[in-house]
């Protein structure tokens, strides 16, 4: 979109302000903090005037009412319909301060002006602000748009999760809503329901859930590393993972592009690397196939010596095997060398080479120290 070429917030709201007395521009300034973007509360201003709170909130409504009955809200009316189209365009709902932002570089306006873009909307009842509560964080809304369908929607996307008890991707809830919320929904909107709602996270990985889940809000490293070898899909030395973990670039691109109303900052803590080889050792979903090198146990990969997962694959197998596929099989399941393979294989108490070069269990036996 192009840059807003009349009056820029910061001017509007100047011109607004001007038709009252100088107290009430200055409790409006402070209240909405159009003079640093930080607002006060009604009882730190009243303080300073010494009135109270109540005083301040009837001067503030007060002022108000005559700015919207004022000509100059004529001023205010083409940056009214800027707004409502980048709203439109996004799905028509937006969480509370991403809306002013996402304005602000539409626009290409001075991050500067995010207080006065935010005062100008609350002057038009088109746009809707909804109040932070328990279950939604604050967002702007079209006032066509329902706020009882939004919060529909919502429970609706939550209702998924639950039942499907998986982790998805935004193009995969799309598919979804798209069947079960509106035909016209696009990833803008669902983007957004998950931001405002403190029931859905994002992982780094793209994948969204519920917070509660360790895929979203992860307890501790062991969770952490979890995930990230699942995506990464290949064993790794413990201090890599400690690596991974603390320096990952898919994580910091997250801290650098993401909302922390959906990213969880559990997964920006610093982890040592001693910690991680003490938490995954304990854990049963990874196993330790080599020196300080962890596997996942999804992965078909089993803990214990070589010679005890030798014996599980021909034990699977349930027919003799040669070397060649019995090296095949076992490494699928261990990280371990070829030669440390054959060494054990050549252990007559467990396994028996017969005439067509193929190997087979016998017992009973003794599982040797290698």
């Amino acid at each position: 979109m192009a840059k807003f070429n009349l009056k820029e917030p910061q001017a509007l709201t100047l011109s607004l302000l001007s038709i009252l007395p100088s107290r009430n521009q200055d409790i409006l300034k402070r209240r909405y903090g159009l003079i640093n973007n930080q607002s006060q509360t009604l009882d730190s201003i009243g303080q300073s005037y010494k009135v109270t709170r109540e005083r301040i909130r009837q001067i503030t409504e007060a002022s108000l009412k005559t700015i919207k009955n004022s000509s100059k809200i004529e001023e205010i009316k083409p940056f009214w319909s800027q707004v409502k189209i980048i709203l439109e365009r996004i799905g028509s709902i937006e969480e509370g301060n991403d809306l002013l932002i996402y304005i602000q570089k539409e626009l290409e306006l001075e991050k500067s002006t995010l207080s006065a873009i935010k005062f100008l909307l609350l002057l038009n009842p088109d746009f809707v602000l909804e109040d932070e509560d328990k279950e939604i964080f604050p967002y702007w809304h079209l006032k066509e748009v329902e706020k009882t369908k939004i919060q529909a929607n919502v429970k609706k996307i939550e209702g998924f999760f639950k039942k499907q008890n998986k982790v998805y991707t935004l193009k995969e809830i799309l598919t979804w809503a798209k069947k079960n919320l509106s035909s016209e929904i696009n990833e803008k909107a669902v983007a957004t329901y998950f931001k405002i709602t403190k029931s859905i996270g994002k992982n780094p990985f793209g994948e969204y859930g519920l917070k509660d889940w360790s895929k979203i809000e992860p307890s501790g490293a062991r969770d952490r590393a979890y995930l990230l070898m699942s995506h990464q899909k290949q064993p790794l030395h413990f201090s890599e993972i400690a690596k991974y973990l603390n320096e990952n670039k898919e994580i910091t691109e997250a801290i650098r592009i993401e909302s922390p109303l959906v990213l969880s900052r559990s997964w920006f803590k610093k982890v040592e690397v001693q910690t991680v080889h003490n938490e995954l050792i304990k854990d049963s979903r990874f196993v330790l196939i080599g020196r300080g090198i962890y596997a996942l146990k999804d992965w078909g990969y089993k803990p214990g010596k070589v010679v005890d997962v030798i014996k599980d694959v021909l034990k699977e197998a349930n027919k003799p095997l040669t070397q060649e596929e019995i090296i095949k099989e076992v490494q699928k399941k261990r990280f371990a060398k070829t030669n440390t393979i054959i060494l054990n294989l050549h252990n007559k108490k467990l396994f028996k080479k017969l005439e067509n070069k193929r190997y087979s269990l016998v017992g009973p036996y003794k599982i040797l120290e290698v």
